[in-house]
């Protein structure tokens, strides 16, 4: 059913149901073959189901081997498969272990690569460099700020006398 048809869903059903339809649905219907086809496939379930019922009614039950005839059919169904399966598992976990191989190693290889001297002073220089525009950008009270006296200090540089003989 597509996006557009989502709001039809529960009319849908309740036509299958009860077998009234709207206007607006009938029209719809009429123009789009999936709601059409999704109706009479709801409307085949409901016979299917009413056909069941006075069977649950009466308290029909399953044949006595019942259980068995399913187990048959499960096994015969799932013999060949059975193989495929185990060899689709074998080779996902082949490829795992491979991908997690080829991981260790790389990581392994990034590890033990060392950054030669001249290359680490570079980079270091390279974090200290500043553009010849960052001294357009300084204020004097950043420099006030560096300069900022500490607590009982004065920001007055004028020479106390500690004694009277100097």
């Amino acid at each position: 059913m597509k996006d557009a048809c989502e709001k039809w869903k529960d009319q849908l059903l309740e036509a299958a149901l009860t077998g009234a339809t709207t206007k607006d649905l009938e029209e719809h219907l009429r123009t789009c073959t999936i709601c059409s086809r999704e109706l009479d496939a709801v409307r085949a379930r409901k016979v299917q189901l009413d056909e069941l019922l006075p069977l649950v009614a009466r308290g029909a039950e399953p044949p006595a081997d019942f259980q068995a005839q399913v187990l048959a059919a499960s096994e015969a169904a799932s013999g060949p498969n059975r193989a495929r399966q185990w060899r689709v598992w074998t080779l996902a976990g082949a490829t795992a272990a491979i991908v997690v191989l080829m991981i260790g190693a790389t990581m392994y290889w990034r590890a033990t690569q060392t950054i030669p001297e001249d290359e680490l002073a570079a980079a270091q220089k390279l974090t200290e460099w500043r553009a010849p525009s960052d001294a357009l950008l300084t204020t004097p009270g950043q420099e006030i700020l560096r300069t900022m006296p500490r607590l009982g200090e004065s920001y007055l540089n004028v020479p106390v006398k500690k004694n009277e003989e100097e």
